[in-house]
């Protein structure tokens, strides 16, 4: 086996032409290597490369082919060690300088290009990975080569299997298994991934149908443990003990990896069976296999013995169950704190945003289980520090990926560092644009776009190299409780689980945790209640039933009354497009929409994306606020704002600024004085977009997806976003929606005004009305936004049809809820001066005495 890959390296730098005593350094120290290759001895192969850098000498193409020859075979070995990101470097540094160089003679599709994209997939890049595979796709149906294009769809399909696209990888497969001819062995891989797509959405007769088929044309291990898993699913145990067995039978030559994964479906059939401590032993294989000097005496390993790798997130993930099972609940949490110190390594090489969503997702339901073992901590020993460590877990899954740009970007602090993180949204805003265009769409320029965006997000990483991203710090409980007591409020976070919704209630001095089922009868509380701000009749026509369910709701939120003035939500999931302001904390039999008992009628409610950023707010100047405000008003078309006039005209008289009106607000003018304004108000349209087009807001001459807001750099007072939907977008668990609003806090912005459903020109107007003349009257944004709610409530010459939640209850306020403490600083500095008087004038009647 060692002689054969030697010879298949070998034979990727044996050339013809003549050789430099630079290139013959080069191939000879690689020759060297190869011979026997070690972990240890990939150091002289580092050397030789820097010493050839260091030579000032001129260097010829041949000579810079050599070394992208190095460095693909450095990274196989590196993979071959478990390196994974170590080889990922010297691919993608091999992949840079050959196409930097337009070098050829030399196959970068098969030596560089698809081990990249297997690299990427393994270690959770998903983007790079797609990239990858879709440029290299590119490349082979360009030069009709049906090797390379077999592998391209086989390996994209592992991305999108990866992802949950289980249904494109479903389309892929099916279209190439039909359409091209392939080997026999290929067809097998294909079938395989086939079968678990099907597996991933549960159809589990047709994975067992394309498996068996599969078996017949070319039996493997692979096989066979895909088919232990099906009947392990049909719970027919019987039958998959018996495919176990046949797999062991076919390890010989595997990889360890390929071992590790037989070992862990065996450990899951045995947790099945209640099998707990053959399951325990069998996960101990893994570590055996997957970990170096891993000690089988200690079934867990260290923290300093993990690296990242998903087989050993998932082999902790059931041994965490075997635990509870057992219910030795501390264990299980220490096992899901080290699959989450892995998953923090993978997050730290994760640089494009739909990734670290996707690997944000991805943790969800560890986190769940996590949270359930601290419940039962708490409930054994009654010691609060249960509660924080659950709290604490939870907010690293709130808006983690929002976190970790808004991190990175302040991280970047040089002039190319931003220049590369925009170009890189720049790209991928370019390949939604043309994809939209379906048939028509310039396959070249996308492929040309999504090389370019690898080779940014390569660029990047180097940037970091010597300054490693580590993400967000630590949830510090102490500046948290104080906060809340200085704010007098209580903070609410909800966790959207897949079994449970857990609710946090925080107070200044203690955490208090509740929960409710996700079961289909409660989801549907929630939608229900969703489905009356569809549209804006949907109330009025059924105000009995909306009553109802807004008490229903409020009631399964479990929002307890509070003692504080101030009430701070952290939403998730669907919950982040309720507007709590309007739910009713009692049954009501009024038809009078001002008389409702509202649960703002109790309490101000704000809301936060995290505790962390609470903690870090910015707080607003609130003196000498200037506005920049976009008025497109779409006149003489069915996009038509009328009242969008009424409201520029009411803030105009109370602030000064830049009013950008019809033809002027322009997207160009809008940018070019954007950081001078205190306030940025866009009066306009929104959409929420879909699952393939981003949200979107309009300026009078474009439409401006989400995603291009992020190169904005901008820190405001505050942003209003008065326009529809401009808090809705693509849902992502743990992340919320990539709306317009998010946009913008990735561009900087912390305090918001922005919208849940589709609103009323005229009614938006006379609430922005309202809510500037608060802010006129020195009220901080949280309150203007409370009270102009109330004042439109109850305004007369509103109608009572117009006084519908649906009208009034759209916008939600995040940012700072702290008190503007100004004033209060005059009346100490008074207070004193009058202290330090009298004590002035009593020191001169004693004297005089």
């Amino acid at each position: 086996m060692k002689k054969v890959i030697f010879f298949i390296l070998f034979a990727q730098f044996a050339f013809a032409q003549k050789q430099t005593i630079a290139e013959n350094h080069i191939y000879a120290a690689l020759d060297n290597f190869i011979a026997h290759p070690t972990l240890a001895r990939i150091k002289n192969l580092e050397e030789t490369e820097k010493q050839f850098w260091k030579d000032p000498k001129p260097k010829s193409k041949n000579e810079k082919l050599a070394i992208v020859i190095l460095n693909c075979n450095k990274a196989f070995y590196q993979k071959q060690f478990g390196h994974y990101f170590e080889a990922i470097h010297s691919y993608e540094n091999a992949l840079g300088l050959f196409q930097k160089n337009q070098l050829s003679d030399y196959d970068i599709v098969e030596y560089c290009l698809k081990p990249l994209g297997n690299l990427y997939t393994m270690t959770g890049d998903y983007t790079s990975a797609e990239n990858t595979i879709k440029h290299y796709l590119y490349l082979a149906i360009k030069n009709n080569n049906l090797s390379q294009k077999a592998s391209a769809v086989i390996n994209l399909s592992a991305v999108y299997k990866s992802i949950g696209k289980n249904q494109e990888a479903i389309d892929l497969l099916e279209n190439i298994y039909v359409s091209e001819k392939l080997s026999d062995e290929r067809k097998a891989i294909i079938l395989s991934l086939l079968g678990e797509n099907y597996l991933a959405k549960n159809e589990l007769d047709k994975a067992q149908k394309v498996f068996e088929k599969a078996e017949i044309i070319a039996p493997s291990f692979l096989l066979y443990k895909n088919l232990a898993t099906v009947y392990r699913h049909q719970k027919n145990y019987k039958k998959a003990e018996d495919y176990i067995k046949k797999a062991k039978l076919e390890l010989s030559g595997n990889s360890k990896r390929d071992i590790s994964q037989l070992y862990l479906e065996e450990a899951q059939l045995l947790l099945n069976q209640k099998k707990i401590k053959e399951s325990q032993k069998a996960i101990q294989e893994i570590f055996k296999e997957l970990i170096p000097n891993y000690n089988p005496s200690n079934l867990l390993p260290t923290q300093k013995m993990l690296y990242p790798e998903g087989l050993l997130i998932d082999a902790l993930d059931v041994l965490a169950s075997t635990y509870a099972e057992q219910k030795n609940y501390q264990k299980a949490i220490d096992c899901y704190n080290l699959t989450f110190a892995i998953d923090a390594q993978f997050s730290s090489f994760l640089f494009y945003e739909e990734t670290s969503l996707i690997h944000s997702s991805s943790i969800q339901n560890r986190v769940e289980k996590a949270i359930g073992m601290y419940e039962k901590r708490y409930q054994e020993s009654k010691d609060p520090v249960f509660l924080e460590q659950a709290f604490a877990l939870q907010e690293t899954t709130k808006s983690s990926a929002l976190k970790n740009y808004i991190t990175l970007a302040k991280k970047s602090g040089n002039k190319s560092q931003k220049e590369i993180l925009y170009k890189i949204h720049e790209l991928s805003n370019t390949v939604i644009k043309e994809q939209e265009k379906g048939e028509k769409a310039n396959l070249e320029a996308i492929n040309t776009a999504l090389a370019l965006q690898n080779e940014k997000i390569a660029a990047l990483k180097k940037s970091f190299e010597k300054d490693k991203f580590n993400g967000p710090s630590q949830l510090d409980f102490d500046r948290l409780y104080h906060k809340l007591k200085n704010d007098d409020a209580t903070l609410t976070a909800y966790f959207y689980g897949k079994e449970k919704v857990y609710v946090f209630n925080v107070s200044d001095s203690q955490i208090q945790l509740t929960s409710f089922l996700t079961s289909s009868l409660n989801k549907k509380i929630i939608t229900d209640y969703l489905d009356y701000f569809a549209e804006s009749s949907a109330i009025s026509n059924n105000l009995a039933g909306y009553k109802q369910q807004s008490h229903k709701l409020y009631n399964l939120l479990q929002l307890k009354k509070i003692t504080t003035k101030k009430h701070l939500i952290l939403p998730d999931g669907l919950l982040c497009f309720i507007s709590f302001e309007s739910l009713l904390t009692k049954a009501s039999k009024s038809t009078d929409f001002s008389k409702l008992p509202y649960l703002m009628n109790e309490e101000i409610i704000s809301y936060a994306t995290s505790a962390e950023f609470y903690l870090n707010n910015k707080k607003p100047s609130y003196k000498n606020q200037s506005v920049l405000g976009v008025f497109p008003v779409f006149e003489n078309s069915n996009r038509g704002l009328a009242f969008s006039i009424e409201e520029l005209k009411s803030i105009k008289q109370l602030y000064g600024g830049t009013y950008l009106e019809k033809n002027q607000a322009t997207y160009a003018n809008f940018l070019k004085d954007i950081r001078h304004y205190s306030i940025l108000h866009l009066s306009t349209h929104a959409s929420s977009g879909n699952t393939e087009i981003p949200a979107a807001i309009s300026f009078y001459d474009q439409d401006v997806l989400y995603g291009n807001l992020y190169s904005l750099d901008i820190h405001p007072d505050l942003v209003v976003l008065s326009a529809c939907e401009t808090g809705i977008g693509k849902l992502y668990r743990g992340e919320g929606a990539l709306s317009i609003a998010r946009g913008f806090q990735n561009a900087g912005a912390e305090n918001l005004l922005f919208s849940l459903w589709k609103v009323n020109d005229y009614t938006t107007s006379v609430l922005m009305k309202n809510f500037y003349q608060s802010c006129e009257k020195d009220e901080m944004y949280f309150r203007a936004n409370h009270q102009a709610k109330m004042d439109f409530l109850q305004d007369k010459s509103i109608p009572n049809s117009k006084k519908s939640p649906y009208f009034w209850s759209a916008f939600v306020f995040y940012g700072d809820i702290s008190e503007d403490s100004t004033c209060n600083y005059w009346y100490l500095f008074g207070g004193l001066a009058i202290i330090v008087l009298c004590l002035v004038v009593v020191q001169k009647q004693k004297s005089k005495q």
